[in-house]
């Protein structure tokens, strides 16, 4: 099983919130709906599965 890291956000501007994967935060995160920056809220590790859903 792989997992990746997530970044979540929040854009106090919009009062909107999103995640993105970290390979994209070398630039950093940007709000959806305006495109401004953003405050990091969380840096939470996603499993990845490639198999059926075992729940």
């Amino acid at each position: 099983m792989e997992s990746r890291i997530e970044v979540s956000w929040t854009c106090h501007p919009c009062e909107v919130g999103g995640q993105d994967a970290e390979e994209d935060a070398a630039e950093g995160p940007a709000c959806w709906n305006c495109g401004g920056p953003v405050v990091v809220t969380a840096r939470p590790t996603v499993r990845i599965t490639s198999g059926p859903d075992t729940r």
